[in-house]
């Protein structure tokens, strides 16, 4: 064996296999694949293959679209037959709100580039005569849907991956990692060392154990699945061509054609866990778990009732093996926390449907620093050191008990919970605050004074008149909000103010007090973070980021660190909980807790001081926030957030205070056209074409300023803009297409409702040519196109005149 590649890939299933061809057709034909057994022979061989396209998220589907796409070309690629079946799919609704989510769903179809049609109940049969329709209000049909033969499709871009000159080493038991001084990483194997630069966990099954090597993480569940094929049914045998591939929430469970026969498999939603506790011994290989057929029984009872040819059908076998589900259900595919070049690509729950795509993507990333579809929702580094093995366990069992379950916008698990909390979630709770959980954390969406909690629907809820009273609360008069979740670093050392300067796009403040918002690009100019800087004196720096982007933006900033830089970068987000005080009477309020000098001329909008409120000491005051209005973000001890919490109450009474959560935030933000990370900012636009060029300093060098300039010179083909819609009862989620006349001409990224202009808004990136104000166009909501105009700019005070009153 070699002893040194590029790239070393632990682990050989669709997955780790999926990878090594990408990166061969990428050009890294200098990489290494190591598996302990036979390729595929953990929890590949046993899948049953299926390979849907209908996905609630667009990044999702864009994996499953080109894997479906490759598997059916694989053959003329590779000389390997890859066993594709492309027979279509149909997935049922039985409820108004599946229905609902049938349309949102039918316009990322429209993005993603698949055919797909929502038919009603007397259609089905024209796609699938054996289907009992009753209670069904509709099926999604997915023309190019299908499945593959997981071993056959692996095997065959193994085949490509070795004729671009990729290695592959069967029979090679990795038995530890290790990072050398050199930067390099060393994988110890039973068959001698290997040294690479990239080294990839796609252990599948083990992927926790080898990461635990290296002081790192992958938690996830090994969810037992079940499912059952049966002998050739007498309706089958003379019948040409395929049955499509259905999906039953009634029944939990999927359903198709295999062969002459019918293959069946349920996902329970009791009783289902892990097959074992933790990972399987190193010589489990090619093997199954023992099946457990009662839990089964009211499951295969409904799918008996719902396709009746399988309660007539003999049993020929059942395939019972594990299934990597993590808490969220998607894949790890992106860099590990902390040393450069540790790659995870494992915890795919739908990995045979996956496995092409999420190579792609993850290799593009690799070799060009960036992939070409947003990847943070499959980057490991969604999830932090608050992600416990319980959590991933109890959380991982939910998702895979709820894989046919609907759920609706902000609708989350209800498993996992209170993991991380401010040391105001008792007070706020109380107060009726209806939390979701982000990066682990407890955060208010809104505030139900009635007690019956949310309804959750794809159209406005019960909600709706909280929110527009928080709302006109902030514009009108004060409101308080609890933001502690904001992600929060120390910057400090000789060099922290030039090492700032070099990687943030926009200028860094050259006086003490002064906050400027700065963006981290990559080399190609693309945004990967965005950072509220604070200059606290010459060598010391206060940066706040998103809540989701707590370990992410480490990376990002401790990995730009040059070598001789003398810069520490401190993670002190447990350490100050930040409560938002903003509104026209907001400095009324604050003027009654605290000694300081508010007026302008002493503190000044975009400035920050370290003042007294209610008798804390230290408080980190910013005035800055997200609603755009006047106010402040007050950065508190942790423990002492309660004491200003209630002075502010207490001072904000004769004023009207008013508690406001994430869902009114995001309506005020929207009205001041506020983009957000994540959403109008990602690595798949750069500052030009998001509208951001005033955060650019083109005058200094900074990481990805080439890039940019190139970017301001081409223009961009796309641009920001934001959108008055004329939608009814609903409002954009994000990723709704958008049309001009029949033209689609580009998506929307997010949207809420304005209270305070009376206006559904959205943003929505669309051709530059049409990117006019007054400009006329289409979004396609719920199944409706809603008209929309492109406004000139901010809906709500678009002169800044109250943030700086």
């Amino acid at each position: 064996m070699q002893s040194h590649a590029r790239v070393v890939i632990v682990g050989g299933g669709i997955m780790g296999v999926g990878l090594l061809y990408h990166l061969a057709l990428e050009g890294w034909t200098d990489a290494v694949l190591l598996e302990k057994g036979e390729l595929t022979s953990g929890s590949t061989w046993h899948a049953a293959g299926q390979c849907p396209h209908f996905n609630s998220s667009l990044n999702a589907t864009k994996l499953h679209v080109y894997g479906t796409d490759l598997y059916s070309r694989l053959e003329a690629l590779t000389g390997h037959a890859a066993g594709w079946h492309g027979c279509g799919g149909l997935r049922l609704a039985c409820t108004d709100e599946e229905l609902h989510w049938f349309q949102h769903v039918h316009g990322i179809s429209k993005l993603a580039g698949y055919e797909a049609h929502i038919i009603g109940p007397e259609e089905i049969a024209q796609h699938h005569p054996f289907i009992d329709t009753k209670g069904v209000k509709a099926a999604f049909l997915t023309v190019t849907d299908g499945h593959v033969a997981p071993a056959d499709a692996t095997m065959a871009m193994a085949a490509g991956a070795r004729a671009l000159g990729a290695v592959i080493h069967r029979r090679t038991l990795v038995t530890g990692i290790s990072r050398q001084q050199s930067g390099e990483w060393l994988v110890a194997t039973d068959q001698g060392d290997i040294r690479c630069e990239h080294v990839v966990n796609a252990a599948g099954s083990y992927c926790d154990v080898v990461a635990g090597w290296t002081g790192h993480h992958a938690r996830i569940a090994n969810m037992l699945h079940h499912y059952i094929v049966t002998e050739p049914i007498a309706q089958l045998i003379d019948r040409a061509g395929e049955l499509p591939i259905v999906r039953d929430p009634w029944a939990h469970c999927y359903f198709r054609q295999e062969g002459k026969g019918l293959l069946l498999g349920p996902y329970e939603t009791a009783g289902a866990h892990p097959c074992w506790d933790g990972a399987p011994a190193w010589d489990f290989e090619g093997e199954l778990v023992a099946p457990e057929l009662e839990r089964l029984e009211p499951f295969l009872e409904r799918a008996a009732e719902r396709f009746p040819l399988f309660g007539q059908a003999g049993l020929k076998r059942i395939v019972s093996g594990a299934i990597p589900h993590t808490p969220d259900g998607a894949p790890l595919s992106g860099p590990a926390h902390g040393a450069p070049n540790y790659w995870m690509h494992c915890g795919a729950s739908l990995g045979i449907c996956q496995g092409a795509g999420a190579g792609k993507y993850l290799a593009q990333w690799m070799v060009h620093g960036q992939a070409e579809i947003n990847m943070r929702e499959f980057d490991p580094r969604r999830f932090g050191a608050w992600e416990t093995q319980e959590y991933a366990r109890a959380v991982g069992v939910a998702d895979y008990e709820h894989m046919y379950y609907c759920y609706k916008p902000a609708e989350q698990h209800a498993v996992g919970r209170g993991l991380r909390k401010s040391s105001l979630y008792d007070v706020l709770a109380a107060r009726g605050a209806q939390f979701s959980q982000v990066f682990g954390w407890e955060r208010a969406r809104w505030y139900d004074r009635s007690g019956a909690g949310e309804v959750f629907s794809f159209k406005r809820s019960n909600w709706w008149a909280a929110v527009r009273a928080e709302c006109l609360a902030v514009r009108e008069r004060v409101g308080l909000m609890d933001l502690s979740t904001f992600a929060k670093f120390e910057i400090a050392g000789p060099d922290a103010f030039t090492f700032l300067q070099r990687i943030c796009a926009n200028r860094v403040p050259a006086r003490d007090g002064r906050v400027m918002l700065g963006h981290l690009l990559n080399a190609n100019g693309f945004i990967e973070s965005e950072l509220t800087v604070t200059r606290l004196a010459a060598d010391r720096f206060y940066v706040v980021s998103a809540a989701a982007a707590q370990v992410y933006d480490m990376d990002q900033l401790r990995w730009r660190i040059a070598d001789g830089e003398r810069v520490n970068v401190i993670d002190v987000t447990n350490d100050f909980g930040v409560l938002v005080l903003a509104g026209p009477r907001a400095r009324d309020v604050l003027a009654g807790c605290t000694p300081a000098d508010l007026r302008n001329a002493a503190f000044p909008w975009l400035t920050g001081q370290e003042i007294e409120v209610a008798g804390v000491a230290n408080v980190r005051a910013l005035r800055v926030n997200y609603v755009g209005e006047l106010g402040w973000e007050l950065h508190t001890p942790m423990a002492d957030m309660p004491i200003v919490f209630d002075a502010l109450l207490q001072a904000g009474e004769p004023h009207g205070i008013a508690l406001f959560g994430t869902y009114a935030m995001n309506s005020l933000r929207m009205e001041k056209a506020y983009r957000a990370w994540g959403e109008e900012l990602t690595n798949e636009v750069t500052l030009i074409d998001a509208g951001m060029e005033r955060f650019v300093a083109p005058d200094k060098d900074f990481i990805g300023r080439a890039a940019t300039l190139r970017a301001k010179q081409s223009g961009p083909s796309s641009k920001l803009v934001c959108l008055a819609v004329e939608s009814i009862d609903t409002d954009c989620h994000g990723n709704e297409p958008v049309y001009r006349d029949d033209k689609l001409v580009g998506l929307t990224t997010s949207g809420a409702y304005g209270h305070a202009v009376g206006q559904s808004l959205a943003f929505a990136y669309v051709e530059a040519a049409i990117a006019q104000a007054g400009e006329r166009l289409d979004v396609l909501m719920m199944g409706q196109r809603c008209a929309a105009t492109v406004l000139p700019g901010a809906a709500w005070d678009p002169d800044n005149l109250r943030l700086k009153a």
